[in-house]
């Protein structure tokens, strides 16, 4: 049986107000495996499943070969240029050249609608400042960007420009729309997504019709709408398509993430409003008990919230938007990162491609100098504080049950095993919830630092109230830490690729996923974990760290393990160049998508 536990306490600085934050608190019987146990198992399944995926990405050497095996795999002649993007990714060492399946899944209700649609709807996403989308375009194998980007974005776009350069001399011409907003944009009915869809299998059946007349160059016969010839000026202030809507702290389950879902799922036919209970049955897909709480044993399934109601109120992005202006209809939106439910088709993001949070080998320690310590900085910008939604937050959840655990612990070792702490400013909230998160986060900080000061003799006034720039660090201090946690933030995060590229081992609990996320394997490279913590994450956080007595003994090979298959993995197919390798196959099916000739459209060796 599973209860939620309520944690309170008084935030006296702003009048008397008892903040009550859920935290779940799980109780298994006997049936479940004992946690050493599944982790065994989990990682054993992960490592046999990750070689095979290996294996099955890259059997391809040669053009013939490669072609052969797409069109065994989806059903089609690869597009026009194929070759030269299979050169590409030899010459760069991709070691993957067969397995592109997020591509194909991303791209495949495009297929359903005419190209001259999809144009004429990618320049109606330039028409409006308000929907916040770059336009990228491509003339003659040239890349250029709008004038008219934000110079707050300008960054983002530019690099784009960088990543596609190389490989621009053999992508046709078109237009694409960046969504410059961190979160994702798009999620279309499940009814009207089926319908959609089978269209789109109806045009691809015609280009496999025996005897097709196939052509090997791509034109982009514009003859139903063409490319404009300017760059578009958008319409500035707060005029909105007809399309969209603005959803800034609007809850998004209902409204966009549920009617994406199967009629059957829970999303459609359940709401949950028992805050004080666990939903047992929004877990157990994804799940596996041991004895010391749930442990996520498939991380695929974890981020799909069609059977997870309860989600509506755990995660800022879901539940309080900062900025989602969205839509319900089909658009060629290109996004960093999508929530289950969402279309965007992804692309990978400029934030990684420029590293902005940048990983430094130099400044990494071995994991054996490493602090056996779970750390984290972040800020409050997973959603719209208001109306106390916060508390419902993955990151306030985080850090509140890092606060509990740390303070109970901190006299029975003389080490502190945890170093979490909002950092920085707050900004995206109502007055009164600025308030009252700023006195909360400021009191866990302080109460943490107090309970261990690890590399620092300091004992001055570590227990006052400090601003919460008192605790912001360094981005290389991550690496001085064994345990590291990656959390959601607005959208997808931005330091996921570094944390897996360092010789720490990474915990993420994350409901966006990204372009990466097909080649990386759980419990192989990561360790996945439920975004609704609980004594399950904790527990295994004390087997990695060896916090759990004589037991827990191997716990500390696993992590370090872990941490060394992901980092060697990030440094062979995460690297910039395979951001390009991606990019570049992306455009050559995209500009196949969106020409008017594409049902005889391919290369065929």
């Amino acid at each position: 049986m599973a209860s939620f536990v309520h944690r309170c306490f008084v935030l006296s600085s702003i009048g008397t107000c008892i903040l009550c934050l859920l935290v779940p608190s799980f109780v298994f019987g006997s049936a479940g495996l004992l946690l050493s146990r599944a982790v065994e198992e989990l990682t054993a399944a992960a490592e046999i499943n990750f070689k095979f995926w290996e294996g099955q990405a890259a059997t391809s050497q040669t053009l013939r070969e490669a072609t052969s095996e797409y069109k065994r795999r989806y059903g089609l002649l690869p597009p026009p240029k194929f070759d030269k993007w299979l050169e590409f990714a030899l010459d760069n060492d991709s070691p993957i050249i067969d397995h592109f399946d997020q591509i194909y899944d991303d791209l495949l209700p495009f297929w359903g609608i005419e190209p001259a649609t999809i144009r004429r709807r990618t320049g109606h996403l330039f028409d409006y400042s308000a929907l916040e989308m770059g336009q990228l375009r491509i003339r003659n194998g040239t890349v250029e960007i709008s004038p008219h980007i934000p110079g707050s974005h300008r960054w983002m776009m530019e690099s784009m420009q960088r990543m596609i350069e190389p490989f621009a001399r053999w992508l046709p011409d078109m237009d694409i729309a960046m969504n410059l907003a961190d979160e994702c944009r798009m999620a279309v009915p499940h009814e009207d997504m089926r319908e959609i869809r089978d269209e789109a299998q109806r045009a691809m059946t015609k280009m496999m019709r025996p005897g097709q007349d196939i052509r090997t160059n791509a034109t982009t016969n514009l003859t139903g709408s063409q490319w404009s010839s300017t760059f578009t000026e958008p319409l500035s202030g707060n005029v909105m398509s007809t399309y969209f809507s603005n959803n800034i702290r609007w809850q998004l389950y209902y409204d966009f993430v549920a009617p994406s879902c199967p009629p059957a799922s829970l999303a459609r036919k359940k709401r949950w409003w028992d805050w004080s209970t666990v939903c047992e049955e929004c877990m157990q897909p994804h799940s596996i008990l041991t004895s010391e709480g749930p442990l996520v044993a498939d991380a695929r399934l974890a981020r799909d919230l069609c059977h997870q109601p309860d989600m509506a109120y755990l995660d800022g992005f879901i539940a309080s938007p900062s900025m989602m202006v969205g839509t319900n209809t089909l658009f060629p939106i290109f996004s960093q990162g999508r929530v289950g439910g969402f279309s965007d088709i992804m692309i990978p993001s400029p934030w990684n491609f420029d590293k902005k949070s940048p990983y430094n080998e130099s400044l990494d320690r071995s994991w054996d100098d490493k602090l056996n310590s779970l750390f984290w900085r972040g800020s409050s910008t997973d959603g719209y504080a208001a109306y106390g939604t916060w508390m419902g937050f993955s990151r306030a959840r985080f850090v509140h049950e890092a606060y509990q655990k740390e303070t109970k612990s901190s006299g029975h070792t003389k080490d502190s095993s945890i170093n979490v702490s909002y950092a920085g400013s707050l900004s995206r909230c109502h007055e009164a919830d600025c308030d009252m998160e700023s006195y909360t986060f400021r009191t866990w900080a302080a109460g943490m630092h107090a309970a261990g000061q690890q590399e620092s003799e300091e004992d001055d006034d570590s227990e006052e109230l400090k601003e919460l720039s008192y605790y912001v660090t360094p981005f290389e201090d991550n690496w001085k830490f064994r345990h590291l946690i990656d959390l959601d933030g607005a959208g997808f995060s931005g330091r996921f690729l570094p944390f897996l590229k360092s010789r720490s081992l990474v915990y993420r609990a994350a409901l966006f996923q990204a372009w990466f996320d097909e080649r990386l394997t759980a419990w192989h490279h990561y360790i996945p974990v439920d975004v609704r913590l609980g004594s399950g994450f904790w527990a295994l956080f004390d087997f990695f760290s060896n916090k759990g007595g004589a037991n827990s003994d191997p716990g500390d090979e696993h992590a370090r393990k872990i941490a060394e298959q992901g980092r060697q993995w990030a440094q062979k197919a995460l690297r910039p160049v395979d951001m390009q390798i991606y990019t570049f196959r992306l455009l050559l099916e995209w500009g196949r998508i969106i020409d008017d000739d594409r049902e005889h459209l391919g290369l065929e060796e």
